[in-house]
């Protein structure tokens, strides 16, 4: 017979984040701790409008994979997906710069539906879920629009997306900033609540200029986080092991750029000193052991653990460290 190897102690977990490294980490703890315990406020500032549609690339990155529908290999999208709609479009002479999966368009079709009929996004969101068998409370950070901007060396304006995939994160960057379409940016309903009820605020490994900080940036948020109970941050950033996926690649040229506009080196010590004043601890991958004294330096506890899932780190070794004395 197989063992129960969920923890069994129910505590309340919230997780912030967006994006690939997000989801992958959200895969590994919600195989170990039941659902039901778990509140993830997930990035909404690489949101656009495209062929009319509102599209949430996090929100859907995060419930593809707790709906275990994701394609890993890619780590954004649908497994299994084809992209006929988009051929079409390029027949037809548009620019398509951002593929959107044919099954993956009934999510925005599903979600451009209902928020033109005045269903807010955390709605939706949960309509989402439910439809994809998600337990998991997942929410937008925000109901309001907003945007990371990235401006060029050379002048440009650039939304995240367009800089990341249009452009392949190639320009040299000058300033990132966090644009709103004019409504106020609050919370979204129940994000405070989860955060002042966590045993254990999780910051995942995201870009942490894209996909935490706006997050942090929403008002209240990164109050009710530094006044958390137990928070952990895990590193986006494993620099003693070699990069050679070029989707990967690409992801580490532009959180470095977006780093050093911010002026943090692009390490995981250096993303560290950006938590150092809502974390007790830091997780540091094995590989880059040399760091920790640096974080510990910052006033965190460094706990070296492998934390690349994707290239076989054991997830329950990183989850049991993530979880640490709330475990």
């Amino acid at each position: 017979m197989l063992k129960d190897t969920r923890v069994r102690r129910s505590r309340r977990i919230v997780g912030l984040g967006g994006g690939i490294g997000a989801s992958r980490l959200w895969r590994a703890l919600v195989a170990l701790v039941p659902p039901t315990d778990l509140t993830l406020v997930v990035n909404t500032a690489d949101d656009l409008w495209m062929h009319g549609l509102r599209i949430c690339p996090d929100l859907d990155t995060t419930l593809y994979a707790l709906a275990d529908r994701q394609d890993t290999q890619r780590g954004w999208g649908l497994r299994d997906e084809s992209f006929r709609c988009m051929e079409a479009l390029r027949d037809l002479g548009h620019d398509v710069w951002f593929n959107l999966g044919d099954r993956d368009l009934a999510t925005h079709l599903f979600r451009t539906g209902l928020l033109r009929t005045g269903v807010a996004l955390t709605e939706v969101t949960q309509r989402l879920a439910a439809g994809m068998g998600v337990a998991v409370r997942v929410l937008p950070m925000t109901e309001a629009e907003v945007a990371t901007r990235v401006t060029t060396v050379d002048g440009r304006g650039l939304h995240y997306e367009e800089f990341l995939v249009r452009e392949h994160a190639a320009p040299a960057v000058a300033d990132v900033d966090y644009a709103v379409s004019g409504e106020p940016v609050t919370p979204a309903p129940g994000v405070l609540d989860a955060l002042r009820a966590a045993d254990l605020v999780v910051i995942a490994p995201s870009n942490p200029v894209a996909s935490i900080a706006p997050i942090l940036a929403v008002p209240g948020i990164r109050d009710a986080v530094a006044e958390a109970q137990d928070v952990v941050a895990v590193t986006p950033i494993v620099s003693g092991v070699p990069i050679t996926d070029p989707g990967e690649q690409r992801r580490a040229v532009a959180r470095a750029a977006l780093l050093a506009a911010a002026g943090v080196p692009a390490t995981a010590s250096g993303v560290a000193t950006l938590y150092a004043k809502l974390c007790a601890r830091y997780v540091l991958d094995v590989a880059d052991s040399a760091e920790a004294a640096a974080v510990a330096s910052l006033g965190l506890e460094p706990l070296l653990v492998p934390t690349l899932l994707h290239q076989g780190a054991c997830a329950r070794d990183l989850v049991a460290t993530v979880l640490g004395r709330s475990a």
